[in-house]
Order: C-alpha cells, then sequence, then structure tokens
C-alpha cells in the first residue's frame, strides 16, 4: 500500500459523493475523501491521527463558503483546532460560491507546497489569513442607547456577562428596558443584586431556551424587541481526538442554534443591533478547544450571512474577560498562564465593555 503526501478532504454540505475510506484500502494516486458534515470531518480527523501511516502526509480540509455557512464555518473552526494541536499535519482551504468547478486535486497540490495551514480562494485569487492590528480601543469610547433601541433581549443574560453587560446597556447605553433570558431563569446572587439597583421594569428575567421557536417568537412578541444580545454558551473543552459528536451538540446548541433561532425570527422586525458573543477560539483554533472553535466559527459565519443582506449584525471574538464567569471558573492558573504565553492577555471588564460600545 502506498500513501500518498497530501490527502484532500472536500466537505459538502448535506452531499456524501463517495471516495476512499481513511480506515483502509488501497489507495490510488489522486486521493479525494468527503465528508458530510462537522461530524464527518471530526471522524476523518481522529482516525488520520489514530492511524501511523499517515504520519508523514499532511490532510487538507476544503470547505466551500465557510465564512457565511455556519456547517462550512464549524468545519473551519474545527480543523484550525487540530492544526494548533498538529503542526504541519492539517491545511484547510475555503472556496467562495463561485469556485464550483474548481479540480480539488489540483487546488490542493499547488497550495500545500506553500507551507501555510489556511487559504482562501476568492474569485480564483488565492489569498492568506492574516490578523491585522487596526486600533487600540481605549476606555473612553462609548455609544449612545440609539444603537440598541429601547428593549434589549440578552441570551445567557443571567450568566456573569450577561448581568455586566444588561447593566452597561441600561446605566451607560440608555436602553430602557434588558430582557434577561436563560434556562434557568433564576434571580439569585448578582442578578437580584441588579434587578434590586434598576428595578424589575427595566430588568425582566426570563426563563426560557433560545433555541426553542416557540419560546423565543413569544419573547419578541411580549416584549417588542428592538436588539439582540446573544452571549449565550457551552463549554467542552477537549483535544480534536477526545471528542464526539455529543460533545460538540453539546456546545453547538446555544450557541450556534441559538444564534440561528434568533437571526430568523428577528428578520422582520428591523432590529437596530444584533450582536453574538464569539470567540477567539474559532478565529485562531485554539488547542484543546476544537469544539468551542468549530461552534464559534459557525457563529460566526451566521453574523455574515445577515451582513450580506444587508441585516445589522456583529460577532465580537472575545479573549478571556476578567469576569469570572460560569465557563472560566474552572481555569487553573496554569491554564491562564498558557493563554498569556500566547498572546491573549486578560480582559478587564471595562476594557471589554469598551470594545463593545466601539
Amino acid at each position: 500500500e502506498v500513501v500518498p503526501v497530501v490527502v484532500g478532504v472536500p466537505v459538502v454540505g448535506g452531499v456524501s459523493v463517495g471516495g476512499w475510506p481513511v480506515s483502509g484500502g488501497v489507495v490510488p494516486d489522486v486521493v479525494v475523501v468527503w465528508g458530510v458534515d462537522v461530524v464527518g470531518v471530526l471522524g476523518v480527523l481522529g482516525e488520520w491521527l489514530g492511524d501511523s501511516r499517515f504520519v508523514g502526509s499532511r490532510l487538507v480540509v476544503v470547505t466551500r463558503g465557510a465564512d457565511v455557512v455556519a456547517g462550512q464555518g464549524a468545519v473551519a473552526g474545527l480543523v484550525r483546532s487540530a492544526v494548533s494541536e498538529h503542526p504541519g499535519r492539517f491545511v484547510l482551504v475555503d472556496v467562495d460560491g463561485d469556485e464550483g468547478g474548481v479540480d480539488v486535486g489540483s487546488l490542493v497540490g499547488g497550495l500545500v507546497g506553500l507551507g501555510e495551514s489556511e487559504f482562501w480562494v476568492r474569485g480564483g485569487r488565492v489569498c492568506v489569513p492574516r490578523l491585522r492590528a487596526v486600533r487600540r480601543v481605549g476606555v473612553e469610547a462609548s455609544v449612545g442607547g440609539s444603537v440598541w433601541g429601547d428593549c434589549v433581549l440578552v441570551s445567557g443574560g443571567t450568566g456573569a456577562l450577561g448581568v455586566v453587560v444588561a447593566r452597561h446597556l441600561v446605566v451607560s447605553c440608555g436602553v430602557s428596558r434588558v430582557v434577561l433570558v436563560s434556562r434557568g431563569g433564576v434571580v439569585v446572587g448578582r442578578v437580584a443584586e441588579l434587578v434590586a439597583e434598576l428595578g424589575a421594569d427595566r430588568v425582566v428575567v426570563v426563563a426560557g431556551d433560545v433555541t426553542d421557536r416557540v419560546v423565543v417568537g413569544e419573547l419578541l412578541s411580549r416584549f417588542g424587541v428592538s436588539g439582540v444580545v446573544h452571549a449565550a454558551g457551552v463549554l467542552d473543552d477537549g483535544v480534536v481526538q477526545g471528542l464526539s459528536a455529543e460533545r460538540l451538540a453539546l456546545v453547538w446548541g446555544p450557541k450556534v442554534v441559538g444564534a440561528q433561532v434568533l437571526d430568523e425570527l428577528t428578520r422582520d422586525r428591523g432590529l437596530s443591533a444584533f450582536v453574538v458573543f464569539s470567540s477567539v477560539a474559532g478565529v485562531l483554533g485554539t488547542a484543546g478547544q476544537g469544539a468551542y472553535a468549530a461552534a464559534n466559527a459557525g457563529l460566526d459565519a451566521v453574523v455574515r450571512a445577515r451582513r450580506a443582506v444587508g441585516l445589522p449584525g456583529v460577532s465580537v471574538a472575545w479573549g478571556l474577560w476578567g469576569e469570572v464567569s460560569g465557563m472560566t471558573r474552572g481555569l487553573s492558573q496554569r491554564d491562564l498562564a498558557r493563554l498569556s504565553r500566547s498572546g491573549l492577555a486578560v480582559l478587564e471588564t471595562a476594557d471589554a465593555l469598551a470594545m463593545l460600545d466601539a
């Protein structure tokens, strides 16, 4: 059996075209493995890493429209984490919707030798993503309430960040009412303090699942929502080889399905703001956060799709907030030190809120 140096994996949402299975078989000169979705690609990545035959080979995953299609974006986020965990083993290539006739074999062969881990093909041009410093956002940045309107729905609203953002919207941005939605909807601790400080007419706490279309539809009608902050999320960290479909789904639901439901049900409501809390994990592919990277890259795609049709949408790829939350409470000093070494400084709350305003 001859194992090729490069294997291409085109990801075609919803369609399995067939091909050579990673787990065995005689490998032809040109190899194409077809993945159906992020779960299928996860299986391919796991088999690839678990088979010693492929130690000297490189797996190239080709997505289409990962910037605007949530499922394709999720694959991209997952592969970025795999790249971080196993440098030199994977390459990600995303082609746009106009590249339907791309010869995947020729494309992959031409790009791999360039030494980059990610490429975008746009209008026939090959691009390499780079982070670029635009400007530092200072704490003096602020915006008026007109950006948000009168009533803002905050999903994940009873979490630490939801409470901080809700208070900021009312006190600093002049929003008349915030509706804090979470599955528990429990008014205790900091949530109770916020209600006591600002009043139950300005801070409304509701138990509800934003992945439920009926629940979201009722909330939108009941409160006349003018803006949305989608801050709901779940962490389930682990290296790519340790992930499963169930673990992916656990993170995907609150983050992406919730955003999709909010997006679909607010499209005809003339929202003034639609802001989602994403993560740098989806942009950089943080090692050990494959599921979270997949979900947040998918979330980014939901917002880009909104903007593509002229709807308001901002996806903020946050680093780690200094504000301790249920998602970050388990981080040890060792974890924090590792993040610091990667260049990701902890965001002080005042700075983070100024960035949100900007």
